[in-house]
């Protein structure tokens, strides 16, 4: 991984915390994902979201401090856009009024997405990957999973998105 953190021109321990999916630094596979600093922070971000579908596992409340590896939604997303210099409140109504306001059809990859079960009080916040997708830590059945922004729950329950980058 050195001599990837050089072609990149990060640090080693940030390259190394951007990739929790490696236990051995010193034996990558072909084909493996790897996360690296790139302009493009929307991408780096969701890339990030993506390694972590194999790290966290989904605790109601958890503390922030236990992030990625168990955490709820809100301290998921403030997890992940902390890594890529963004400051987010803890939990998913703070979140929903951070940056600018975005409607469903100007979504773009790294937006926040906001959801209410009750059609009225943010109660779920995920990340959107661009073509159509999302990406969430939803729930302790599920823990953190990618969907479609066509899906009926989302269709249900979606409210807005913020666009913090």
């Amino acid at each position: 991984m050195n001599g990837i953190a050089y072609k990149y021109r990060m640090g080693y321990q940030d390259l190394r915390s951007l990739n929790p999916q490696i236990g051995n630094p010193n034996q990558l596979y072909i084909g493996q994902s790897i996360v690296v600093r790139t302009p493009d922070k929307a991408s780096n971000l969701v890339d990030y979201a993506k390694v972590l579908k194999s790290q966290t596992k989904y605790v109601y409340g958890a503390d922030y401090s236990l992030a990625p590896y168990k955490a709820d939604c809100s301290s998921w997303t403030k997890h992940i856009y902390a890594k890529f210099g963004v400051q987010l409140p803890r939990t998913s109504r703070e979140q929903a009024h951070v940056g600018t306001s975005i409607s469903f059809s100007n979504m773009k990859k790294g937006d926040l997405m906001f959801f209410a079960n009750n059609g009225i009080t943010i109660s779920h916040v995920g990340i959107y990957m661009g073509n159509g997708q999302w990406i969430s830590n939803l729930n302790t059945a599920n823990s953190v999973q990618t969907f479609s922004i066509w899906g009926s729950w989302t269709q249900q329950k979606f409210m807005w998105a913020q666009r913090v980058l």
